[in-house]
């Protein structure tokens, strides 16, 4: 995978120039449901923990949703959250509809990459 530069939900952009072991794309509402729901159930530093980045595809939402739905209620979550508003840049990760993306990474190579649309599947893929 190549290195990449995102904002997230304050505005603030990472550089992502070495990966991460694992890269969780969300690209819907139910997805986005789900990660907020788990992430914000873990501890402050889960995410550094088990080195994940966690991006939210929104590329395809109206900007003036974005700004007044979407990132505001993303502000209330205690993880850092990727936004691409790039079509481009998430259509390089594959998608099934109503589930997540969780891509295993190893020396900046994509080793695996699960669709979980539970919980306890996304607790499994990461802790497992």
């Amino acid at each position: 995978m190549q290195p990449f530069k995102l904002n997230d939900q304050f505005g603030k952009e990472h550089s992502v120039e070495s990966m991460p072991k694992i890269i969780v794309v969300s690209f819907g509402k139910d997805t986005g449901e789900l990660i907020g729901n788990y992430f914000n159930a873990q501890d402050n530093n889960y995410l550094k923990k088990h080195d994940i980045k966690v991006i939210a595809d929104v590329s395809g939402v109206p900007s003036i949703l974005r700004k007044t739905i979407i990132v505001p209620k993303m502000k209330k979550y205690n993880f850092e959250i990727l936004l691409s508003t790039d079509k481009e840049f998430t259509n390089q990760f594959s998608k099934k509809d109503g589930k997540l993306t969780v891509i295993k990474i190893e020396n900046n190579q994509i080793i695996d990459t699960i669709f979980v649309d539970s919980q306890e599947m996304l607790k499994g893929v990461i802790e497992g």
